[in-house]
């Protein structure tokens, strides 16, 4: 069955990241061993309310703040934003999707950092829309995020394209009938959106 729309995550997929280097760099910013703040992050639950927007920019700055972050707001949201680096291959494919068939975004993600993305990169502006957890309170891998994507662009699964790095996503997506590709390079997208003719 012929694609008639295409969802892309964003986080190492259109934009690189290290969760390792990330973490080095909050830990300088703290004057804190990276495995404290990676300890930090993940207790109670940060990241998962992070990303369903229940902790917003400023309450995450209080935080830092908390294991010993001395900067502005201002300089906190430039710490937090500013680690990725524009992925120009798997940019590209996605512009050429998004010339044939309906394309949106679907990625975990916060306030913060797609406020950030949308200021810096042009992508954003090539897609019809986007689903965001931080804005749905949902997050991939769950049922709910991905109804909500067949929803927004009408679509059945079988003709729903999903493109993710990580296998618990696509596979989450899969479960429900969509279409996915496990993104590892774009070389490799390239060829696997050749065979489903995008």
């Amino acid at each position: 069955m012929p694609i008639k729309a295409a969802f892309f995550d964003i986080g190492n997929v259109l934009l690189r990241f290290s969760t390792r280097e990330v973490l080095r760099k909050f830990a300088w910013a703290v004057g804190r061993h990276p495995m404290l703040v990676a300890k930090r992050l993940w207790q109670d639950r940060i990241i998962d309310r992070i990303e369903r927007g229940k902790l917003g920019g400023p309450a995450i700055h209080r935080m830092f703040k908390e294991l010993g972050y001395k900067g502005s707001y201002a300089g906190f949201r430039e710490l937090w934003c500013d680690h990725f680096t524009l992925d120009r291959g798997s940019h590209a494919l996605l512009k050429r999707v998004a010339g044939r068939v309906p394309t949106y975004l679907l990625s975990n993600t916060n306030g913060l950092h797609y406020e950030f993305i949308r200021a810096r990169y042009s992508f954003p502006g090539l897609v019809r829309g986007a689903i965001l957890s931080h804005e749905l309170g949902l997050r991939k891998p769950e049922p709910a995020i991905y109804r909500k994507a067949l929803a927004l662009a009408k679509t059945r699964p079988e003709e729903t394209l999903f493109v993710d790095d990580l296998e618990e996503n696509c596979a989450g997506a899969r479960k429900l009938g969509l279409v996915t590709i496990l993104f590892r390079s774009a070389a490799d997208l390239k060829s696997r959106l050749a065979a489903l003719g995008l």
